[in-house]
């Protein structure tokens, strides 16, 4: 913040919060305990990408702001010898870092959070103007979507230590000192959150993400920024709270796992267009609300980060306490936005065309502006998936003791059926066209997707059971190479594997008893792992406390596909983790006082009894 500028008082307590986690030696340590370990290696996942066929990272991108001058340069050649573990403790050699600069540009901005406007960071990396812990922060957020084999077997390993390395330095250069927070700060804790949610260590990830945006909100990022910064300057910083704000909205897909940042509160305007923030120009934009208000008719296509943001608001209202099908409910209010969304900006159109007019530079599809585009269609249709999603529907009918209209609960499982088919198709389409669309949230959609496909395969109707089979080994396939990237990738097949063999159907969810004794708690856990993101970004435990480990290896996706679709495997030995089950440290920390229904999410399908924005 620049110097002289106060924030408005009800954002002024920083300085307080520093000096009392300082003092208390707890949130460091517990936070970085979470850093300080690696990740576990899993040699069935190793063996079995090992076995697949070579699958490396599709050629960068060739437009002129990647052939930049490398950032340091030297012309060595990396063929290092494998670097021992304390190597990680100590930045990569400069050509090292300059390909994984690259390959972060590539293949992580704008995937969807945008953190750097590219030009300004290359230029204050070189000129050593960025803090240790930030480069370290970027380098394990890019590393896992290297080859380079200077780092041979040991990428996981490096990312850990890299993330570690990164936490240890951001602690001693800011809790220590006391200093001022900045937007480097900022940045770096937004990564390392990202890092660890995925890697499974939800505690950390959970401090980190809160710690990210009282950062952000004690830096005033909600609210426009100072007019006397570059225009790249105050745009880096909306895209660093917008970016923030998308996190909060998509980890909270879970159950007991509340969104922390209210619409309300966001009052900078959204991010502009791609190439309005690489030229450093100017551009007014709507805020939220804006956008979001059906008086307010927006003729200029606002670009594909805004409606990254727009989608992840819609994702994250979820929540009601009247019937779906009352017009007073926020399911119609829900409705009404998704309808509009679809018509003012053209949710319809076929992503081939969309990517091919708006996102070739260079004869190359160009993924900073190619993965906001992927990205806001399928948290589109997702939100169409879990809006009427049969296990969320009848999860909310046992809760209220209702019965649905027959007539809605018809267009429903149509509706869902079509979303679930439209994001499979939006994956494999955009796969077609040479986009690498490996970003972590987007296994969370194929896999509610996947869910929902598998709930009918055994329709009566033969041409749906069919479709539904196409689609959910195309959503398979899907995850097992997203495996290669993200660890989850394997448990989301675990998952969709273990509603298949229950051969679960829409019409017994509605038509058994008014209750849900029929189900038994293994079902009903294995249903609510397809749709709770949480569930899917931590190791499944069987009964005997081991990793569910899948052989899912593309040559033999045929066997296993088969196996799958026959009622001869049994997958009864596993058993996905309740709620009621985990003990209290992993739950929330005082239930009592009613978080699990804090969660819109849960709010809206679990029917509990606060009324959010009352």
């Amino acid at each position: 913040m620049p110097p002289g500028r106060e924030p408005p008082g009800e954002y002024r307590a920083i300085r307080r919060i520093q000096k009392a986690c300082t003092n208390c030696s707890l949130l460091p340590a517990l936070i970085n305990r979470g850093n300080t370990e690696p990740l576990p290696s899993s040699p069935s996942i190793d063996s079995r990408l090992a076995a697949s066929p070579d699958r490396s990272s599709p050629p960068m991108n060739k437009s002129p702001r990647h052939q930049q001058t490398s950032l340091n340069a030297s012309t060595s050649t990396s063929s290092d010898a494998h670097p021992r573990t304390n190597s990680y403790r100590t930045l990569p050699p400069p050509h090292i870092v300059s390909s994984l600069v690259d390959i972060y540009f590539a293949r992580v901005q704008n995937q969807p959070y945008c953190f750097f406007h590219e030009g300004n960071f290359r230029q204050r990396f070189a000129g050593g103007h960025l803090p240790d812990h930030l480069k370290f922060a970027v380098l394990a957020a890019a590393l896992r979507f290297s080859d380079d084999p200077y780092y041979g077997s040991a990428k996981r390993e490096a990312t850990a230590m890299y993330a570690s390395q990164s936490w240890k330095l951001l602690l001693s250069s800011w809790f220590e000192t006391e200093s001022d927070p900045d937007i480097h700060i900022c940045q770096t804790i937004t990564l390392l959150s990202i890092i660890d949610y995925t890697a499974g260590r939800r505690h950390p990830a959970w401090l980190k993400i809160g710690m990210a945006i009282r950062v952000a909100q004690d830096l005033c990022f909600m609210m426009e920024p100072d007019l006397s910064l570059t225009y790249a300057d105050q745009e880096e910083r909306r895209r660093v709270f917008w970016s923030i704000y998308i996190l909060d909205k998509l980890c909270s897909c879970s159950r007991a796992r509340p969104s922390a940042i209210a619409d309300a509160h966001c009052r900078v305007q959204l991010p502009c267009d791609e190439i309005t923030f690489r030229n450093g120009a100017c551009k007014k934009m709507p805020t939220l609300d804006q956008l979001l208000s059906p008086q307010d008719v927006v003729t200029e296509h606002p670009g594909s980060l805004a409606l990254v943001v727009l989608t992840a608001s819609i994702l994250g209202r979820l929540n009601s306490r009247l019937p779906p099908w009352d017009s007073k409910s926020d399911f119609a209010t829900i409705y009404t936005a998704l309808l509009q969304l679809e018509t003012q900006f053209d949710m319809g159109r076929n992503i081939s065309d969309s990517l091919e007019e708006d996102c070739i530079q260079d004869g190359a599809v160009d993924m900073q502006l190619a993965g906001p585009l992927i990205f806001y269609h399928a948290i589109f249709q997702t939100c169409q998936c879990l809006l009427y999603h049969p296990f969320l529907l009848y999860q909310q009918l046992q809760r209220k003791d209702l019965k649905a209209p027959p007539s809605f609960l018809n267009r429903a499982l149509q509706t869902s059926r079509e979303h679930a088919r439209a994001t499979s198709q939006l994956v494999r389409d955009a796969r077609s066209l040479g986009c690498s669309i490996f970003y972590s949230f987007i296994g969370y959609c194929i896999t509610v997707a996947g869910g929902v496909h598998a709930l009918f395969l055994n329709d009566r109707d033969a041409s749906i059971s069919q479709e539904a089979r196409d689609c959910l080994q195309l959503d398979i396939l899907f995850l097992v190479e997203f495996s290669q990237y993200w660890k989850c990738g394997i448990d989301m097949c675990g998952i969709l594997r273990a509603v298949t063999e229950r051969s679960l159907s829409p019409s017994s969810l509605f038509t058994g008893s008014p209750n849900s004794e029929g189900w038994d708690a293994d079902e009903l856990e294995c249903l609510w792992a397809s749709v709770d993101y949480n569930n899917m970004t931590h190791a499944l435990k069987s009964s005997n406390t081991s990793p569910i480990n899948f052989s899912l290896t593309p040559p033999d996706y045929s066997r296993v596909f088969n196996t799958i679709m026959s009622d001869q495997a049994s997958f009864d030995s596993y058993r996905y983790i309740s709620s009621s089950a985990i003990p209290l440290n992993e739950q929330s920390p005082n239930p009592s006082l009613g978080f699990e229904g804090l969660s819109p999410f849960t709010s809206y399908f679990g029917g509990a009894p606060m009324d959010f924005g009352a």
